[in-house]
């Protein structure tokens, strides 16, 4: 037998000792306040019955003493007593129902004696009104012979059985209802003994036959957990049977086998760790030597930088050395210095403009301002400034698909995209530029593609970094800063949009970049 199911029949039994003695006091209790019930109000009609027969005599003998010797207050004596008399009936007939609800029918009887006492009342009470009533000077002899049989058989006799018959019966009742209380508590304590007895002898033998089916088992799990504290993981505790203890101990020695297992298995992973951890340092050599790449092309960009700005303050202070050192001159041969100084300088602007452009777009600190444009008139106008500038009389179509390409965003900086992408493809692409506007699932994408010699899969890889310039860039120079994909870059990140070079060696290029509709502009001073 499980512990559980002997567990569950020791506190079953205790249930039902506990249910019987609290029924048994339950029943005790009412029993009690039935008879307290009962006998308070055999009491109190009792004592209602005196006081009916106290006010019954005290009336007639007012009447009887009015008939002999005068009635000196006029009826006021016999009017109080009546309605005191009255007033007792209808209280012995309310508690005499409250008898009828607490003990039964067999209360009836006295409602019925009750309805005797009153008439017998009214009946003396006509009969002493008729003798008023009568004079007493037609024949004194039959008044009085009328009077005394009033007073000593309808009186004394009649009403006094009555009266004396009722308060016999509520004396009775009160003797039986303290027999029955006295019998109540008897029987309860005998129970209440007898109940206290099996609880005992139940719980005696539930904690005895529990004490005993639990010792050893809980030995065996002690002794096993003891042993394995110790270190002896090959250790297995007995369980022959199939108890809740027992199944706990083959619980517990299916742990120990899977601690033993994990052990095994921490073992292997300890191995597995120290080549994790090699490939980590590995991974850790190769972030390292990023870190040094990375801070060579810092010294690269310095150096890139120092490389681009040489030039045009060499040109500008050269026209300055000229323009010293030569004889004086006419006008016209100082404006040429100057207008060439002017170039070197706003070259060196340039370069300047959009090293700080990138840089404030890396640390999220541009400032554009948005509006509403319409794309489809921006690109427009781009090609026709490009068309302007362009010398060698390359083709440059557009194409679309959308009429209008409204969006909010800073035209003067897409513009610029435009231009940058639209110039690298009239500088080091073929004879045919395409420029096509299509709409996206999330805005706009425009794409400028020539037909030139194309970049190498290395050069794609470069194209957005500072100063770099691809192979036919580098072998069509013409004064170009190598700052334009980045700035471009940099613009349509700061709209939310991205920008993108494909090409293939041969093929041509093609710049694509996308606007969302409602960008989520980068601002900063």
């Amino acid at each position: 037998m499980r512990y559980l199911t002997k567990l569950t029949l020791s506190f079953t039994g205790l249930l039902a000792v506990a249910l019987v003695s609290a029924g048994l006091a339950f029943w005790s209790a009412r029993s009690a306040e039935h008879h307290l019930q009962r006998s308070q109000l055999a009491h109190r009609v009792h004592e209602q019955y005196l006081s009916l027969s106290s006010h019954t005599y005290e009336l007639f003998k007012q009447f009887g003493d009015a008939l002999l010797i005068g009635d000196r207050d006029k009826g006021t004596g016999e009017a109080r007593l009546l309605k005191e008399i009255r007033a007792d009936i209808s209280k012995l007939r309310i508690l005499i129902a409250e008898e009828v609800q607490l003990v039964g029918e067999e209360e009836i009887e006295e409602l019925e004696l009750l309805a005797q006492i009153e008439r017998q009342i009214e009946y003396l009470l006509k009969e002493f009104s008729r003798l008023q009533a009568s004079d007493v000077s037609v024949d004194p002899t039959a008044y009085r012979e009328h009077l005394t049989n009033i007073l000593d058989e309808k009186i004394d006799a009649d009403f006094q059985a009555l009266i004396a018959e009722a308060l016999i019966e509520e004396e009775q009742e009160v003797t039986e209802t303290e027999v029955e209380v006295r019998q109540a508590v008897a029987l309860f304590q005998r129970a209440a003994v007898i109940a206290g007895v099996i609880a005992a002898v139940a719980a005696f033998f539930g904690i005895f036959l529990l004490r005993s089916a639990l010792t050893k088992p809980l030995q065996r799990l002690l002794e096993g957990a003891e042993a394995v504290g110790r270190g002896e993981l090959g250790h297995r505790i007995d369980a022959p049977g199939d108890t809740e203890l027992d199944r706990v101990a083959q619980a517990f020695n299916q742990m120990i086998a899977k601690v033993a297992e994990r052990q095994d298995l921490l073992s292997a992973s300890r191995d597995a760790l120290e080549e994790e951890v090699s490939r980590r340092t590995a991974q850790l050599e190769k972030l390292l030597q990023t870190l040094r790449e990375t801070e060579a092309n810092r010294k690269r960009l310095l150096a890139d930088v120092s490389h681009e700005l040489r030039t045009p303050l060499t040109i500008i202070r050269g026209e300055a050395d000229v323009a010293l050192r030569g004889e004086l001159r006419d006008a016209e041969a100082y404006r040429e210095v100057l207008l060439r100084t002017r170039e070197a300088a706003d070259h060196t602007a340039r370069i300047v403009d959009d090293l700080l452009f990138v840089a404030r777009q890396e640390n999220g600190e541009i400032r554009i301002n948005p509006r509403d444009v319409d794309l489809v008139d921006l690109v427009l106008r781009a090609i026709t400034a490009g068309r302007a500038l362009d010398k060698a009389g390359k083709t440059v179509d557009f194409e679309t698909s959308v009429n209008t390409a409204k969006l909010r965003a800073d035209p003067s900086r897409i513009n610029q995209v435009v231009t940058i992408l639209l110039e690298n493809a009239l500088r080091y692409g073929g004879q045919e530029v395409e420029v096509r506007l299509d709409q996206t699932p999330g805005g706009f994408a425009i794409t400028v593609a020539d037909d030139g010699p194309g970049l190498t899969e290395d050069e794609l890889g470069h194209v957005f970094e500072r100063f770099f310039r691809g192979s036919n860039a580098a072998i069509r120079y013409d004064g170009g800063t190598g700052l334009g994909l980045p700035v471009a870059k940099a613009i349509i990140e700061a709209h939310g949009g991205r920008i993108a070079l494909t090409s293939e060696p041969g093929e041509g290029v093609q710049a694509r970049f996308t606007l969302p509709s409602r960008p989520r502009l980068a601002a900063a001073s």
